[in-house]
């Protein structure tokens, strides 16, 4: 059976969502390594496609002025693929199912995953895979949610990313690069935070873009004698927003709690950090990902190539994560 190389899961913009497990019955014992049975799914969900559910949908959507389903062409074919295991980097293989849909002028991607470690098909006439991955337009992922709903009796929902998770993101991409001592300049070069303000106390204030320079990146990445944010237990490995907290303190007079880890309940209640972009991914608090790998990084050939790709499948990783337990803390 042909599989998938995970770099297809890289360097694409993904929307995030949660899924319970696909009950599949005893036609299969898991979805994963099942020929037949990825087979099967993919001729339905062509044929799906490209009936009468398709066509209505088209209706509506050049109704919505949305025309991106008008300029896919037809059809071509529907795959159904395991994702592969890289050799050189086992830490960061993800058991799953990468589902292509071709079409004339455009290629469609979806991607269902599992942790690395995890059994997906521990439960009977079941394989769990919580976290889906959708690069569709809007009516063509409805339309691609209702299909697994109808065929595996499994639920999905929006899975958004609380301030204090995209902060922990930064924060464990940076510490693979410290700790294998990988260039983190290079990696993340110009880091972009984009902190949201709540209607109540900024009602002219929506956003607010900080920029942090490349020139600028080692300094808060500095260990500080006494940052006044957090206590020494409560810091993470890497110091980068205990920094930029006080950085902002002190010269904006904006006293924030980016990643929940003060007393500050006016801050945490009304200002979050939304956004985090840079060259190697970008997280957003709506649920958006988009890993990087640069083109001479996915060959795995050396330690320094690899430190990339490896930190990436930290952030996936815990994603994965917060998919399974959920996010109570999500805004």
């Amino acid at each position: 059976m042909e599989q998938a190389d995970m770099i297809h899961l890289f360097n694409t913009s993904w929307t995030l969502h949660r899924l319970s497990p696909l009950h599949h019955g005893k036609d299969s014992k898991t979805l994963l390594n099942d020929e037949t049975a990825l087979r099967t799914y993919a001729t339905r969900l062509r044929d799906h496609l490209t009936g009468d559910a398709l066509a209505g949908l088209q209706t509506r959507t050049a109704t919505a002025e949305d025309d991106a389903l008008s300029k896919t062409g037809a059809l071509k074919d529907c795959f159904w693929q395991p994702i592969s295991t890289r050799d050189d980097a086992p830490s960061t293989a993800f058991p799953g199912i990468l589902i292509t849909l071709e079409y004339e002028n455009i290629i469609y991607k979806a991607a269902l995953l599992a942790e690395p470690e995890s059994d997906p098909s521990h439960r009977k006439d079941s394989t769990s895979l919580p976290l889906l991955l959708t690069r569709f337009p809007s009516a063509l992922r409805q339309t691609f949610i209702s299909f697994l709903a109808t065929n595996f009796d499994t639920y999905c929902s929006n899975l958004r990313l609380s301030s204090a998770f995209l902060c922990s993101g930064l924060e464990m991409y940076v510490d693979v690069l410290r700790e294998k001592r990988g260039s983190m300049e290079d990696a993340i070069k110009e880091l972009q935070l984009t902190l949201a303000f709540s209607a109540s106390i900024a009602p002219d204030l929506k956003t607010l873009n900080v920029s942090v320079s490349r020139v600028s990146l080692a300094e808060f990445l500095r260990d500080q004698s006494a940052p006044k944010s957090r206590t020494l237990q409560q810091k993470l490995k890497s110091p980068f927003i205990a920094n930029l907290t006080d950085y902002l303190e002190t010269h904006l007079a904006m006293k924030l709690d980016l990643d929940g880890s003060s007393d500050n309940k006016v801050s945490k209640k009304h200002v979050r950090l939304s956004k985090v972009a840079c060259a190697a991914f970008v997280l957003g608090s709506e649920g958006r990902l988009k890993l990087v790998v640069a083109g001479d990084q996915d060959d795995g050939d050396g330690d320094e190539v690899g430190l990339p790709f490896e930190a990436s499948g930290a952030i996936l990783r815990s994603i994965i994560r917060r998919a399974v337990i959920g996010d109570q803390a999500a805004t």
